[in-house]
């Protein structure tokens, strides 16, 4: 309560990790738990809000999908926002590379609370081409730190994520532009994905983040 009452004034951090790409930190701010790596939110801040307003864009509350695919769990700002703000029961099949961010999101953001979750600890830009099922929104949610993760600015990505896009589905794929070189790779995944889908929006959010949804 202390933390939680004090965070509104001061960051106040509660445990700290050494996790697969670095230092993750678990703390409190304005009043509420979020999961930061060592220059960016990982789940439940700003990387939260991205993800409610790209979902409230898509209108998935009043036309839900059949199956989600999350390549890139974190601490689980994904599955909550579907399950408790939307109040959806859809399967979620989830990818995670770093068991230590899955521990403290099993620890510290109750992730064991949704049902009809599946969780695959692999790297997803690998386990992508592994699985067999179409999905109706795959999200793709893959960082080291503030950059996305090597790979997934490739053709053969993009080629894996149609392929396990259902014929109607949605790929929803955030990045981050906050210099010249992360700025080309956002570019460099909107090209691929205009080569491979039909259709390729952008969505400009917090700032830097750049959430592409290709159809």
């Amino acid at each position: 309560m202390f933390q939680r009452i004090f965070s509104w004034l001061w960051p106040m951090v509660e445990t700290h990790a050494n996790g697969k790409f670095g230092r993750l930190e678990v703390r409190w701010e304005n009043g509420r738990k979020v999961l930061n790596s060592t220059h960016g939110n990982q789940s439940f801040g700003a990387l939260h809000r991205v993800w409610q307003q790209t979902f409230v864009h898509l209108g998935l509350k009043d036309g839900p999908p059949g199956s989600v695919l999350l390549l890139g769990l974190g601490g689980g700002s994904v599955p909550y926002i579907l399950r408790e703000e939307l109040g959806l029961t859809m399967p979620i099949t989830a990818i995670e590379l770093d068991p230590v961010m899955l521990a403290l999101a099993r620890e510290h953001f109750d992730l064991g609370r949704h049902t009809e979750l599946e969780v695959i600890t692999a790297d997803a830009t690998i386990q992508l081409h592994a699985l067999k099922a179409r999905f109706d929104l795959v999200i793709v949610d893959l960082f080291d730190d503030l950059d996305i993760a090597r790979g997934v600015d490739s053709r053969g990505f993009m080629h894996g994520l149609r392929d396990r896009c259902a014929p109607e589905g949605i790929v929803c794929f955030n990045t981050v532009a906050y210099d010249e070189a992360s700025e080309m790779r956002c570019k460099a995944v909107k090209a691929h994905a205009e080569r491979v889908f039909h259709a390729v929006e952008e969505l400009v959010l917090e700032d830097v983040n750049k959430v592409f949804i290709f159809r």
